[in-house]
């Protein structure tokens, strides 16, 4: 057991990681040495290291990558970054001088989920006790926080925050002591919050008054209110993080879809032509008698080009006892493609094209187009 700590905030942009990280803050824990400026998006502040989040934003960088790309990154991607050891040696240098003088140490930043990879490499070379601190929030009100902050609709935050979640659920060691603190119970019982991080920290608190502000909080979400988004397969980590799997062969599938996406929210000016292409694509198929196969969200720009045209929407995970209803539109099983009239199958799915070739021809003679292939 050391004699040092270090508690590392681990949470998606727009979820409580500030307020969480600044209730830590109260129990004795330097937040480091170059404390991130208030703004107003937070006005109370950031509770982030600046020297911590400057190596986070130059090993995105470094791949091509910014804070709200879609990307996964494990170990061996991050490694190809140029800066990879002159960052690393960088932070295990500062994080020790932290921890030399001040002996317990909270990181937080949001970004440290999609580059845990790193992170667990910089943490082996230090002397320190690590807790960490997951921070949840309702994933459709964190949509509705980046949609006003950032101008990203539902179904891009929702493949935003599945990644950090994932990145968390998969590469965070079962080893690391951790606690799960869920942002709406910290809006209902700040008082029973602190004293559950007090008892896993071992420590007390300095500031007995509560550091939530309602009026600070625009998006709050029931969860009776909250809709469905992102795919099918990712529907038990957005309801329940952290106890989910994490399927890595369906992320990778999504490289293509993801490529697009970045190319379309990273460049504003490009989002447009991305959706025009797709509309362009449709236009080939509005006369046509269309079985549409993927419940993703290219399927919900399709929907609404060729609703009048499809006359059979299926997805692999449906089946003859559960259909998935999304976009206003009902997903059967694949089994129906023989049953039914049809001149083309249109796929919204990325990334498998010659295996959903194979499997869908299994089904019909008529020709199998895929969507994704105007997204370049």
């Amino acid at each position: 057991m050391s004699e040092n700590q270090l508690v590392v905030v681990l949470g998606m942009h727009r979820s409580g990681t500030s307020l969480v990280a600044s209730l830590v803050e109260t129990m004795g824990f330097s937040c480091g040495e170059h404390p991130m400026q208030p703004s107003k998006d937070n006005p109370n502040g950031y509770w982030e290291d600046e020297l911590i989040v400057d190596i986070n934003e130059k090993l995105l960088h470094s791949l091509g990558y910014q804070w709200c790309s879609l990307t996964w990154l494990n170990l061996a991607d991050l490694r190809q970054s140029k800066l990879y050891e002159v960052l690393r040696r960088k932070a295990v240098s500062y994080l020790q001088q932290l921890l030399a003088k001040n002996k317990k140490v909270s990181l937080k930043d949001p970004r440290m989920c999609i580059l845990l990879p790193f992170w667990l490499e910089v943490f082996k070379e230090l002397d320190a006790d690590i807790k960490v601190v997951l921070v949840k929030r309702h994933a459709h009100s964190i949509a509705k926080s980046l949609l006003t902050r950032d101008q990203f609709d539902n179904e891009y935050a929702s493949q935003l925050i599945y990644l950090h979640w994932a990145a968390v659920a998969r590469f965070l060691p079962k080893t690391y002591p951790r606690i799960l603190i869920n942002y709406e119970e910290v809006r209902r019982d700040e008082n029973g919050i602190r004293k559950s991080l007090m008892s896993f920290l071992d420590v007390e608190s300095s500031v007995p008054s509560n550091l939530f502000e309602e009026k600070l909080e625009h998006h709050a979400t029931s969860f009776n209110e909250a809709s469905a988004s992102g795919f099918t397969w990712q529907q038990d980590m957005l309801m329940d993080f952290p106890n989910a799997n994490v399927d890595e062969y369906r992320i990778k599938s999504l490289a293509t879809f993801y490529y697009a996406l970045n190319a379309a929210y990273g460049r504003r000016n490009h989002r447009q032509h991305v959706i025009n292409e797709i509309k362009n694509f449709a236009d080939n198929y509005k006369t046509k008698k269309v079985i549409l196969y993927g419940a993703s969200e290219l399927a919900s720009i399709l929907i609404g080009q060729l609703s009048d045209a499809i006359v059979l929407a299926v997805d692999h995970a449906a089946s003859e006892d559960h259909r998935i209803a999304r976009f206003g539109k009902h997903f059967y099983a694949p089994h129906l493609i023989k049953e039914t009239e049809h001149d083309v199958i249109v796929v919204a799915v990325t990334g498998r094209k010659d295996e959903l070739i194979h499997f869908l021809s299994g089904y019909t003679s008529q020709p199998i187009t895929f969507a994704e292939e105007c997204l370049f």
